[in-house]
């Protein structure tokens, strides 16, 4: 709008211009969580996750003025370490609890609790069967499951009785599936494997071309493949007749460039689900100087968020009345995070020299048993602290 002398008012509305839909990558292909777990490196990425956290060892604490004590007696802590149902073991629902999570992107489980709404069971709930809603501001879970004899998990429960692990979210509700998300990075790699079956099934592997100048009759074909198969078949050298010249191939480009795509469609995979190529045996980038530390940065970048987000969710929803924030759950790392003998064992030589680790805690970390006599803490002879030193000689 502008104003002077001589000029009209003139009022001018844009309406926004509308933008032309995102173009979507098609392969030709269905891309879903049943097809995508049928690529090998996306079912060993989320089978070497799930082993290996379900694997870890687990520990409940309770907080006191001396630091936190382990509760090793309780009932949450048998419930994340022995059985948490009657029909699941602690490895296979922790398996099946990290498979959801990073396959799907969501992974829930139903706390059952007895009459003094402390947790009695967990039970795992498949992502499907589960329909997340809110009501004023809180969040309610309607399961319903398909197998007629889980029917007795059936039912609307509150956030409060409903473990539910997330993935990546985009709103702090409900986690995004990292397979519809990544749909043409995981449809790009299940239409190579197609098209490799499709393409070695019908002998495209060629190792060689036979060259002719000129046409060549129905007659002379026919004899011409007759002897040629005659001497195959013997394992022989087979004579070329009519001055066909045999030409032969180091490697067929096109199984070449299949193999590429197959290096690159793991690398994308390992990007989705933030695993290091070489825990899949993708071992291009690795070498003997560098695969203990890609190994340390998958316990820290690959599994430690993720154990995070089973903490945090577990110490928010178990422990109840005055329970509640005087606990900690804690997925215990350090044993994959111990290198080899030799760095292991300076670390715990400095350790207890330098007093910050008993003899005891060491053999605790290496899974021997407590001795006696192995609990004092010990400091070198010419340090001590200032003005606490030792005044017997005096």
């Amino acid at each position: 709008m502008f104003k002077g002398q001589g000029a009209q008012r003139r009022e001018v509305s844009v309406a926004p211009s509308a933008r032309p839909s995102p173009r979507l990558l098609d392969f030709g292909v269905n891309v879903d969580n049943s097809s995508a777990l049928k690529v090998t490196a996306f079912y060993a990425g989320l089978r070497i996750i799930a082993e290996n956290i379900a694997a870890l060892p687990k520990d409940v604490r309770r907080y006191t003025k001396q630091g936190p004590v382990s509760e090793k007696t309780g009932d949450i802590y048998r419930l994340i370490n022995d059985r948490p149902n009657p029909y699941t073991n602690a490895f296979a629902f922790w398996s099946v609890i990290c498979t959801w999570v990073k396959g799907w992107g969501n992974s829930y489980a139903i706390i059952e609790r007895n009459g003094s709404g402390k947790p009695v069971a967990l039970h795992q709930v498949h992502p499907s069967a589960v329909r997340q809603t809110m009501v004023d501001g809180h969040k309610w879970y309607s399961v319903t499951m398909t197998n007629p004899d889980l029917s007795f998990l059936n039912g609307m429960y509150s956030d409060a009785d409903m473990l539910h692990f997330m993935e990546l979210t985009l709103d702090g509700i409900k986690g995004i599936n990292p397979v519809i998300y990544n749909a043409a990075a995981l449809g790009k790699s299940i239409a190579t494997e197609a098209f490799a079956a499709d393409f070695y099934k019908k002998g495209g592997n060629i190792r060689a071309v036979m060259e002719y100048d000129g046409a060549m009759g129905d007659e002379a074909y026919n004899k011409f493949l007759q002897h040629y198969s005659l001497s195959s078949d013997n394992y022989g050298t087979p004579l070329l007749e009519y001055g066909i010249k045999y030409k032969q191939l180091s490697i067929d480009p096109v199984a070449a460039q299949l193999v590429q795509s197959e290096v690159l469609s793991i690398q994308d995979i390992c990007r989705i689900i933030n695993i290091p190529p070489h825990m899949i045996a993708e071992l291009s980038h690795a070498t003997f100087s560098n695969i203990e530390h890609q190994t340390i940065q998958f316990v820290q970048y690959s599994l430690r968020p993720l154990v995070k987000r089973l903490e945090v969710e577990l110490e928010s929803k178990l422990f109840v009345g005055g329970e509640a924030g005087k606990h900690d759950v804690k997925f215990i790392l350090d044993g994959l995070l111990r290198g080899d003998t030799q760095a292991r064992s300076a670390y715990y030589h400095n350790a207890i020299l330098d007093g910050y680790l008993s003899r005891n805690e060491v053999r605790a970390l290496e899974g021997y048993e407590h001795k006696d006599g192995l609990d004092e803490f010990l400091y070198p002879q010419n340090e001590g602290v200032v003005g606490k030193e030792d005044n017997k000689n005096e």
